[in-house]
């Protein structure tokens, strides 16, 4: 039968010489030279009469070298499968490979060809055990972010009113504006006149600001239209403050009088029955503690998903500089070459393998602990989180037969049932780690949680740059 022998380079790297001889490739040749004889249309020939000379002679090359290369791809798998190799990428022939004849009325006393394989050395993974500390991010301000929330549902729910005797910050003020000569001259003749809606609170200038605060309905005042919001492109202040057609080429002043003919504000909803009900739903809360324990429910789950994802890239960082996996850098940049020809440069694959080789790393430090902790997502638990998915949009529960074939829809679209299952799978390895290393939780702030949130969302963000070599392997 056909040998393998193997001549390691290095650590990660052998090369695997695959031999057949005559004796092994002779009957294979000569049965698929039968078989193609009995199958293949001939011109000039009933089917199965063609002489096999003439098979031979118009065929037999072709035949010669799928048969031999598809031993040689035989031994050189089966070798791999036995071996138990953690292969990266797949074989490839060496550069430098032997000449041979293909002559089918002769062919050659053996086959040899080396192929060169890239792997993964035997490891076990440090760093995870309790000796190993993490911080777990959470926010210390939770009962500001429910006072907030509460303060938000209140005003959505709120009723709209025109008050005439004050104006608040919250407040959006309609004022009927008119161009004026200058700052302290009287109203242009034929100058431009309009209605400006203005959300007080976002008034740029402090001084205007201060002036609408201290004015009611029907009340006018003069100021220049520019500070009411900083808006750096001109188009943009022509359109959304002096409401000109883009079409619209006039000269405007920038100091206007304006009346103003409108306050709206949204008053707080009250902290009663209708209001819990109307927001939380029947029965769910009865007075403002309850509806601030509610929210903090919310807001816990949002910081919760959060503070894990965050947690896991602390898992993987620290996992990697722990367990520098040796890869056979060498042949991975010349298995990217080949598998990435006219895709990928000489300089894409320079400047983005170290990326490429960390995760890598990771993928084989996931699949280790996959393996060690025996982690597996069934179809079942598939189903289950996308019938989870049907529940959360609807807000309600449904009859069996209407949740089934909403899951049903949704499960066609398998690049969504792989992702699923990747995510269920991750989620997995989370607890697998956390479950072997110490987890201390530690509040900060909301605004600081963001922004660390933020840097580490970009640097993500950043190294998916390399998926087109990743997603090779």
């Amino acid at each position: 039968m056909p040998t393998v022998q193997r001549k390691d380079i290095d650590n990660s790297s052998a090369v695997l010489t695959v031999t057949v001889t005559r004796d092994e490739l002779k009957p294979k040749l000569d049965a698929e030279l039968k078989k193609f004889r009995t199958r293949a249309p001939i011109k000039g020939f009933r089917a199965g009469q063609a002489p096999m000379e003439f098979v031979k002679k118009l065929y037999g090359s072709a035949i010669f070298s799928d048969t031999l290369n598809d031993l040689l791809s035989r031994e050189l798998y089966e070798y791999l499968r036995e071996s138990k190799l953690d292969v990266l990428g797949q074989p490839l022939p060496t550069e430098n490979q032997r000449s041979f004849s293909f002559k089918i009325s002769a062919p050659e006393p053996e086959y040899s060809v080396d192929y060169e394989v890239g792997f993964v050395p035997p490891f076990e993974i440090k760093g995870m055990d309790k000796s190993a500390t993490f911080e777990r991010l959470t926010v210390s301000n939770l009962d500001e972010l429910a006072e907030d929330d509460l303060q938000y549902a209140r005003k959505r729910m709120g009723k709209r009113t025109n008050p005439e005797t004050d104006i608040q910050e919250n407040d959006i003020v309609r004022i009927a504006a008119r161009e004026l000569e200058s700052e302290t001259g009287a109203v242009k003749e034929n100058g431009w006149e309009t209605t400006m809606t203005i959300l007080l609170k976002s008034v740029a200038d402090e001084g205007l600001k201060s002036q609408l605060l201290a004015s009611k309905k029907g009340d006018t005042l003069r100021f220049n239209a520019r500070t009411i919001e900083n808006h750096e492109k001109e188009d943009m202040y022509r359109k959304y403050i002096l409401n000109l057609e883009q079409t619209d080429n006039r000269e405007v002043g920038d100091w206007f009088e304006g009346s103003i003919e409108e306050v709206s504000r949204v008053e707080d909803a009250d902290l009663d029955e209708d209001f819990f009900k109307g927001y939380f739903g029947e029965g769910r809360v009865a007075n403002k503690d309850e509806a601030v324990e509610e929210l903090k429910k919310g807001i816990r789950q949002f910081y919760d998903v959060r503070s894990n994802a965050l947690l896991m890239r602390s898992f993987q960082e620290r996992l990697l500089a722990e367990n520098p996996l040796e890869l056979p850098e060498k042949f991975l940049k010349r298995w990217l070459r080949a598998t990435n020809e006219g895709n990928l440069t000489e300089e894409q694959i320079e400047n983005e393998f170290a990326a490429f080789a960390d995760n890598l790393r990771w993928t084989l430090l996931r699949d280790k602990i996959k393996e060690t902790a025996g982690v597996e997502v069934t179809d079942e638990e598939v189903y289950d989180d996308f019938a989870r998915r049907v529940r959360n949009y609807f807000q309600m529960e449904l009859p069996e037969n209407i949740l089934a074939s909403s899951v049903e829809r949704l499960m066609k679209n398998e690049k969504d049932v792989e992702n699923t299952r990747r995510d269920l799978e991750t989620d997995k390895i989370f607890e697998a780690i956390r479950a072997q290393v110490n987890v201390t939780d530690k509040a900060v702030p909301s605004e600081e949680f963001h922004k660390i949130l933020d840097e580490v969302t970009k640097k993500a963000k950043n190294e998916q740059e390399v998926s087109v070599m990743d997603e090779e392997l």
